[in-house]
């Protein structure tokens, strides 16, 4: 942390820094500035799982637990697997939940699991399977969810034809919805989205198909749960001609579903209600991160574009805080690594640059909590670097997580903030077995003197 002291002749001038150090100025001299010492994070050991996994999720349970998801290569048929660690830091060993691969978990308030994945099986079209764990209890035997079609000679090894890209949501409640695109690129069959939802202590309900394929395809459905059950499901709309619209449609706890709504052009990154009803879309139009928002009862608000004009993103990730507190964070100019937020009920920041390392940096990742800490991460394909925001404070010094350097490339990387401003973060890489690493927050966020 830099410190600052001078004189300069200017009448009652006040400047603030954006490492949040304020320094008044008067006619005579400056008075001295305060040097602030912030906390040391540091991250905890390496936990290694598998090798080669074929997709991998994790999620932060309530009590400060953490829980990670993978497609496993070991076994025959191969299977999708789950390990947890516990709030004092013990991870467990993996559980098998069924055969699969690309799995995506979600924790609720209440520390109940749920864990959606693709399985593929001979003549039949790719399906999702769902399988549960409720707090305190084992986890259930898995549910097919998907309607699968016959598909002789398939799987073939090299096209795809079925679901992909789910998406899971959940609600104190004990309900749960889960997404997925469905089609096959390969074989001229256009993409839709479909939908199942799980009523509170309920069983799994019917396929839904959410979009239609006349006149194009959709496909990136996210979706989020409202506590009143109201399901939200947003994804891309590609019209046989025109640009790439982002669209939004609803469904009541009474299993209504809202027209479609297109609230803007361009690609879709997230979507989150917040505890109070409101909706955030965000996307990224133009090279520009745009947000949308629909407040609980009232008509869509006009897109607002959160990065500068002058500023093409080139690699941007957005968290979404279920108090509705917003944190992007986004690339530009190759190297240079820049945040905007938006704390609850309040507006967009100016833009901070969290990173403007020498060497190219190529994704950028983030995470926020309940209570607005927020953590943002970027990688040059090979090393992991970071940043820590307590809510209230301002940005802390830089974190290694992995160094760089080396020949295996990251294949993917994930972060939650768990209660409590612990981080987890999780990271897949060419070579490597799966890998976890923590990062301890000091409470204590500066000592002044």
């Amino acid at each position: 942390m830099s410190v600052r002291a001078g004189a300069l002749l200017v009448v009652a001038l006040s400047v603030s820094l954006s490492t949040s150090l304020s320094v008044s100025l008067s006619v005579q001299a400056a008075r001295p500035s305060v040097a602030r010492v912030e906390a040391v994070d540091t991250w905890g050991p390496v936990h290694r799982f598998e090798g080669a996994p074929r997709g991998e999720s994790v999620a932060a349970g309530p009590d400060g637990s953490a829980t990670v998801a993978w497609g496993s290569q070991r076994g025959w048929p191969e299977p999708v697997k789950v390990a947890r660690r516990t709030p004092t830091g013990r991870w467990s060993p993996p559980a098998t939940l069924g055969e699969g691969f690309a799995p995506v978990v979600a924790a609720d308030p209440l520390g109940n699991l749920t864990v959606a994945w693709c399985r593929e099986r001979n003549g039949f079209t790719t399906g999702v399977w769902v399988a549960r764990k409720p707090a305190g209890r084992p986890w259930t035997r898995p549910v097919h969810v998907s309607r699968d079609r016959k598909a002789p000679g398939y799987p073939d090894g090299w096209t795809s034809y079925g679901a992909a890209g789910l998406d899971v949501a959940v609600t104190a409640a004990g309900a749960a919805v889960v997404t997925w695109e469905w089609g096959g690129p390969d074989r001229g069959v256009p993409s839709r989205i479909q939908a199942v939802r799980r009523a509170p202590h309920g069983r799994w309900g019917p396929v839904e198909t959410v979009s239609s394929t006349v006149g194009g395809e959709s496909t990136g459905a996210q979706v989020a749960v409202a506590r009143n059950g109201t399901a939200w499901v947003a994804y891309d709309r590609s019209p046989v001609t025109g640009p790439t619209g982002v669209v939004v449609r609803s469904r009541s706890a009474a299993g209504t579903w809202s027209p479609a709504a297109r609230v803007d052009t361009g690609e879709l990154g997230d979507l989150g209600v917040s505890t109070r009803g409101d909706v955030t879309v965000v996307l990224l139009h133009r090279g520009r991160v745009r947000v949308a928002v629909l407040p609980r009862g009232r008509a869509w608000q006009p897109p607002v574009a959160v990065t500068p004009r002058d500023v093409r993103v080139t690699d941007w990730s957005v968290a979404l805080s279920p108090r509705g507190a917003v944190l992007v964070g986004y690339l530009w100019r190759d190297d240079r690594v820049d945040v905007v937020r938006r704390a609850f009920g309040g507006s967009w920041t100016a833009p901070v640059t969290v990173a403007d390392p020498v060497a190219p940096v190529y994704e950028v990742f983030t995470a926020v909590d309940a209570r607005g800490d927020m953590f943002t991460g970027w990688s040059d394909h090979y090393g992991i670097w970071s940043r820590y925001r307590p809510t209230g404070k301002g940005w802390r010094a830089e974190t290694t997580a992995q160094r760089g350097g080396g020949v295996e490339v990251l294949e993917g990387v994930r972060s939650q903030v768990l209660p409590g401003g612990d981080v987890v973060l999780l990271w897949a890489q060419e070579g490597k077995p799966l890998r976890a690493r923590v990062l301890d927050v000091q409470v204590g966020d500066r000592i002044e003197r």
